[in-house]
């Protein structure tokens, strides 16, 4: 009997999550954030660096990245008006690529992910 209860809350769940998946306030429930070898891993169709000028000019930048503030955020569509693109968003390992994949997401790209790290960790033979 508890075996079933318990399958039940589960499926329950499950049908949750899925029904409410667009749900903008289920996103502050998931994290967007993948790990450094699982973004080592994947293609994706863009890469977004919301620093600012200087920082990419001082730090230097991922190759083929597009340079994106937040501020300029809306002018994502330049570069994807396609909103199936795969989209890893960056930063300085701060709070600014989290919170640009957030909004990414809640204007509809569904498929856009942020490392918490600096861009470096994705470079090859760094750990």
């Amino acid at each position: 009997m508890k075996k079933v209860i318990l399958m039940s809350i589960i499926a329950l769940l499950v049908i949750y999550l899925v029904y409410n998946y667009n749900d903008p306030l289920l996103l502050h429930r998931m994290s967007l954030e993948i790990p450094i070898s699982e973004a080592r891993a994947r293609r994706f169709g863009l890469i977004v660096d919301v620093r600012t000028p200087d920082e990419r000019s001082q730090l230097g930048f991922f190759p083929n990245s597009v340079p994106l503030q937040m501020d300029k955020l809306h002018e994502i569509k330049t570069y994807s008006s396609n909103k199936a693109t795969t989209i890893l968003v960056y930063s300085n390992a701060d709070h600014r690529a989290q919170t640009a994949a957030n909004t990414l997401y809640q204007m509809g790209y569904q498929h856009v992910r942020y490392i918490s790290s600096a861009y470096t960790s994705l470079l090859p033979n760094t750990f």
